[in-house]
């Protein structure tokens, strides 16, 4: 099993933006990847893009890893710097 740690820098981008629901316009073979690791799954769904109806693929993190996501989240170090008066 893939951890975060584990990820390219393109695979971390990508992740972090399907699970935040922007799922459009990434890279096949990073979404392959992740999907390989079962960190994102896809699915196939019927609508429209615009006025061009068709079936199109979404991507989607699974809770267990958007939880994962979340606690490694949590784990890692401030990187704000703190504002000066």
């Amino acid at each position: 099993m893939a951890t975060f740690a584990e990820l390219t820098v393109a695979q971390h981008r990508v992740f972090e933006q399907i699970a935040i629901g922007n799922d459009g316009g990434h890279n096949l073979r990073t979404l392959a990847a992740l999907v390989r690791h079962g960190m994102i799954v896809a699915e196939e769904v019927e609508g429209h893009w615009g006025k061009f109806p068709g079936t199109y693929t979404r991507y989607f993190v699974p809770v267990p890893w958007h939880i994962r996501w979340c606690e490694w989240c949590a784990e890692q170090p401030d990187t704000d710097k703190p504002e000066t008066a």
